[in-house]
């Protein structure tokens, strides 16, 4: 069969038949966001009937309707998906899918909440139901104790796989040895309801989690990789017809009734009614005037309007979301880091008291009950609940944190050294959003080489920025370093840089990005991190606590592994689908720029810190 149309290189075509092609796609065996990504573009064309994706093999299958259309027309269609893909994720993911050192992630179960698809739907749901009914039925049905153990067994078989990988590779034990022992010791003894039980609520939050981050990512559709209708622009004075995906900052292309908004700008002529997009707060429908924003995925109801291009491709709010959506980039975070640290040193002693308490009363219970101790698994659960909510709501809010570990970093920051050497712009704003971050705990340092002082500010000049560096180091202070030019010389590596709306930014930058030119979206950005950091405390409050009590109960008071399971699993799923995943935090109420209403002081996790003046 003759190939009309030219098929990229990060594809090809390795087998055709009439309705049915076969490509090789060698980035889905390394990075899985993107294959799902590709097989919900294929599978949004009309003609395509079915889509089948193989990682281990790196192949893509169509099977599409080919009297519809003209083959030609077809594989354009399909090689645009690939291209679409690749704009919208167009920086593939290193060879794992998480950094080698991301200890939070050594246990199974951590792993399993975190989506990570370590085994089949079979593992994770399938042989854990099978297995649950079946110790239902011992009883009533009189079934031998081999069928029945053999099942529950089976049914934890990724705790047990995961345990014999790091023993073979060396690996110290972690908390997969706990609960692999756990399930193992009530199975032999004869108590396979609880070890059933457990395998299949894990794997059922597990499915649901999986179904509602597919949901959320179709919430989330790309214009810039839905969009490839040719667009007429002013550049530079002259006139262009290009294709949507060549839009560069500083276009002008005018939008008609019906357009849906291919990048972030601002309005500088004409009228028009607005469905905003799905990502932003309201979707009521909005009256847009020249100085308003517009965000790419809105759409142009009535009226028309020219707009000035600011961002486009990635770099607009939906781009931000998306990529924030399918990379999930939270594995930095340093608090999931020393949970997990916190619960590998914990294994031995835990393993230890399982082993007094066994001396002590001769029973297997209460020696088991230990095994099931809770080392942080609510901070496990916020990483990609909290934290990837909470990255999402700042960029609706005109932040962008790329990581939870910057993340982190915005919400301890106590000093802010704002460098306006190259001028301060918004300067009555400016001095609106000082006197809230003071009141929010921060000391504020203006650097300047001349002019006005803002009140609520301690002045700086360029000769006096090496004290201020030895005082902030020698009080052990965190710094964010807030920078208006198109580079940001952040004088120390562990302060953080703060970027005022700059043209072009790297996605993985460790900085925090001012989207809009809003000096307002810092407090919010602030706000936002250090309520995503107090609903993971509570989560680890509310997760551990219960779990404390039911341990206890089993190893004193005899109370029934059923209960710790069911205890357990209830305050997981409270924390993960109830109070983890809301992403309406409370900077929702800040101020926006055409406010001056100032900033509320928050309940936080840890005290309002002083301020030196």
């Amino acid at each position: 069969m003759t190939l009309i149309c030219q098929v990229a290189m990060a594809q090809q075509i390795v087998h055709t038949t009439t309705g049915r092609v076969r490509f090789r796609v060698p980035r889905v065996q390394r990075d899985p966001a993107y294959g799902e990504l590709l097989v919900q573009l294929l599978e949004s064309l009309a003609i395509v009937e079915r889509v089948r994706l193989n990682p281990q093999a790196a192949t893509v299958v169509v099977q599409y309707q080919p009297h519809l259309l003209d083959e030609a027309v077809v594989y354009e269609q399909l090689n645009q998906c690939f291209e679409q893909a690749r704009v919208a994720m167009p920086q593939p993911l290193p060879e794992s899918a998480a950094p080698a050192d991301a200890i939070a992630l050594e246990d199974y179960e951590a792993q399993v909440e975190a989506d990570a698809r370590l085994e089949t739907d079979w593992e994770r749901l399938g042989l854990p139901l099978v297995a649950l009914g079946v110790s239902l039925l011992s009883v009533p049905l009189e079934l031998p104790f081999a069928v029945v153990g053999a099942a529950v067994l089976a049914s934890a078989w990724p705790w047990f796989r995961r345990v014999g990988q790091q023993m073979s590779q060396g690996h110290p034990p972690n908390v997969d040895l706990l609960d692999s022992l756990w399930m193992a010791l009530h199975t032999v003894n004869g108590q396979v309801l609880a070890p059933a039980l457990k395998t299949t609520l894990v794997g059922a939050r597990a499915d649901v989690r999986d179904r509602r981050r597919r949901q959320q990512l179709h919430v989330y559709p790309s214009v810039l990789m839905a969009h490839y209708e040719h667009l007429t622009v002013e550049r530079q004075g002259h006139s262009f017809t290009i294709e949507s995906q060549e839009l560069q900052a500083g276009d002008l292309l005018w939008l008609q009734p019906g357009d849906v908004v291919p990048a972030d700008g601002g309005i500088v002529a004409g009228l028009a009614e607005v469905e905003p997009a799905h990502f932003e707060a309201s979707r009521q429908v909005r009256v847009c005037r020249p100085s308003d924003s517009l965000y790419a995925g809105s759409q142009i109801l009535t009226g028309q309007v020219q707009l000035l291009v600011r961002r486009t491709g990635w770099q607009t709010r939906l781009g931000l979301i998306t990529d924030l959506l399918h990379t999930e980039p939270v594995y930095d975070s340093a608090l999931a880091h020393q949970q997990g640290e916190f619960a590998r040193q914990a294994v031995l002693p835990t393993l230890a008291l399982s082993g007094v308490l066994w001396l002590a009363t001769g029973a297997y219970e209460p020696a088991i009950a230990p095994l099931q101790f809770d080392f942080g698994s609510g901070v496990q659960l916020s990483l990609r609940t909290v934290m990837l909510s909470a990255q999402v709501f700042a960029v609706q809010q005109g932040v962008y944190l790329p990581t939870a570990g910057t993340l982190e970093h915005l919400a301890q920051i106590d000093s802010l050294v704002i460098d306006g050497r190259e001028g301060l712009p918004q300067r009555q704003q400016a001095q609106l959003l000082i006197q809230q971050l003071r009141q929010l705990g921060l000391h504020i340092y203006l650097l300047q080489d001349q002019g006005m002082s803002i009140e609520g500010t301690t002045d700086l000049t360029s000769d006096r920025l090496a004290d201020l560096q030895a005082y902030l180091m020698a009080n052990q202070r965190r710094v964010g370093w807030m920078s208006f030019g198109e580079t940001c010389s952040c004088p120390e590596p562990t302060w953080l840089p703060i970027r005022w709306q700059p043209s072009t930014f790297a996605p993985n930058a460790k900085m925090v990005i001012l989207l809009d030119g809003d000096w307002f979206a810092l407090g919010r950005g602030i706000a936002i991190a250090r309520d995503a950091l107090e609903r993971t405390y509570q989560n680890v409050a509310l997760i551990s606590l219960p779990n404390l009590a039911v341990t206890f109960g089993g190893m004193f008071f005899g109370l029934h592994p059923v209960v710790n399971v069911l205890t357990n699993n209830a305050t997981a799923f409270m924390a993960e689908f109830w109070h983890g995943s809301s992403p309406q935090f409370r900077t929702a109420l800040l101020p926006t720029a055409s406010t001056t209403v100032p900033l509320p002081l928050l309940s936080l996790g840890s005290p309002q810190l002083a301020v030196a003046s």
